[in-house]
Parts: C-alpha cells; structure tokens; sequence
C-alpha cells in the first residue's frame, strides 16, 4: 500500500481514471459498431478498467481533520451571543498553526484535495459509463435479434418470389390455354347462332303450316255447320215430302171413293 501523499495516487491515478474511461468508451464504440476486433477491444476496456478500480480499492483514506480548531463556529463550545470560544483564542491560533503544518507535512496540498475530488467524479463518471455499456450490450443483442429475424423474412421473401414467379409462369400457360378454349368458345357461339337462325326459319315455317292448319279446320268446321243445317233443313223436308204424301194418299182415297160413287149408278 502506498503511503500518504504518495506519487502514485496523488498524481498519477487521476490521469489513469481519465485515460481507463477513454479506452473503455473506444471498446464499447467498437462493440456497437460492430467493427473488427470488437470483442479484443472490449475486453481490453473492461479489463483495463478492473485493474483501475482494483487499484482504487488500495487507495489511502484522507484523516478527519478537526476544522472547528480553524473555524470556531463548528466548535461545540461556541457561544453565537458572545462571540466566544470555550478555547482561548491564542490556543486556538496555535492549534491552527499545528494544523497547517499537519497537513504540510502530510502533502496535502489544495491541489492534492482538487485532484481527489476529480478523481471521485470521474470515477463516478466512469461508473455510469459501465452502466450505460451494460444496456448499450442489451441493447446489441437486441439488434443482432432483430437482424436475424429480418434475415430469415428475407429468406422467406425468397420463397415466396419464387412461388411468385412459378405462379406467373402457370398463368402464362393458362393463358395460352384461354385463348384457346376461347376460340373453342366462339365457335360454339357461331354454330350455335347458326342453330338458332335454323331454329327460327323452322319457328317460323311451323307458325305458318300452323295458321293455314288453323285456318282449314275453321273452313272444315265451317263446312261441318252448313252440312248439319243441310240435315236439319233435309229432315224438315222430309217431314214435308212425308205430310204431302199423306195428303195425296188422302186424296186418292176420296178420289177413289168419288169414281167408285159415280161407277155405281153407272152400271145399275
């Protein structure tokens, strides 16, 4: 261990902390950039910052100085009404000046207690930068995660743009079978228009032969009327011819029986 005032720690540890959070800050600008040699790099940055606080753990603790000998107001005797000291005030001119010839012969200097303090701070600062390191590594391992998984959409992609392709090259195909089947289509279109305008002159003749039909069987029932009017009117006359008949008989009986009459006398 070193002693009080020593070079090492007075001096030289304060530009150690400095130059250790600098090397620490450039292994972990390589681990995040990823750049070749990353890993040496941090490694030595974190190693070199072990070694800086397993030095800092040696480091010698400044002694507690009683300062209510150089300001009386710290004093537990102090009275703030009277202004005075439970010390008489020579011996505590004294003691001031065996006070400033303690910490001269120690060689603690303002300069020594301005270099502790810095060097508290950057260590602080030095602290927060590990603290910073450690998320900033979470922070990698994410990304690298991400990346990854971006890779592995990226081969999917792939896939699906080769499927893509095929599936362009089958439609392509299909589509040189459309135009066929398409032509087959207006084949099929025309002969059927050709059906339909047989169809349609068959319609047509069938609609004709129908009305002349129509038209001969309304001659025919016609024909059928007069000839069942004729029998009526054929009935009466016979009904007539009949009667006649009668009265010609009728007659001939009185005819008859009158030439008898005019017979008789005739051959008394």
């Amino acid at each position: 261990m070193a002693a009080k005032g020593s070079f090492l720690y007075d001096t030289l540890m304060p530009k150690i902390y400095g130059i250790g959070a600098a090397v620490v800050i450039i292994g972990a600008l390589f681990k995040i950039e990823h750049w070749k040699g990353a890993d040496e790099m941090l490694i030595v940055g974190l190693g070199t910052e072990a070694i800086i606080f397993f030095l800092s753990a040696f480091q010698p603790q400044s002694k507690e100085h009683d300062w209510s000998l150089v300001y009386p107001e710290l004093n537990e005797g102090y009275d703030p009404s009277t202004g005075n000291n439970a010390i008489e005030s020579s011996n505590a001119k004294g003691l001031t000046m065996k006070l400033d010839d303690m910490l001269k012969n120690a060689n603690v200097t303002p300069e020594a207690l301005t270099n502790l303090g810095q060097g508290l701070n950057r260590l602080s600062t030095t602290t927060s930068q590990l603290a910073q390191l450690g998320e900033a590594t979470n922070v990698t391992d994410e990304y690298t995660k991400k990346v990854r998984t971006a890779a592995d959409s990226l081969d999917k992609i792939n896939v699906a743009y080769g499927n893509t392709v095929e599936a362009i090259s089958a439609m392509s195909n299909a589509t040189s079978d459309a135009k066929e089947y398409h032509l087959q289509v207006q084949n099929v279109t025309k002969n059927l228009g050709a059906l339909n305008a047989v169809y349609e002159m068959e319609l047509q003749d069938a609609n004709t032969h129908l009305k002349s039909m129509n038209q001969f069987y309304g001659t025919l029932s016609n024909a059928m009327e007069n000839m069942t009017q004729a029998g009526k009117d054929t009935e009466q006359f016979q009904k007539q011819v009949a009667d006649l008949t009668g009265n010609l008989t009728s007659l001939n009986r009185v005819y008859g029986n009158m030439l008898n009459a005019m017979r008789a006398p005739a051959q008394a």
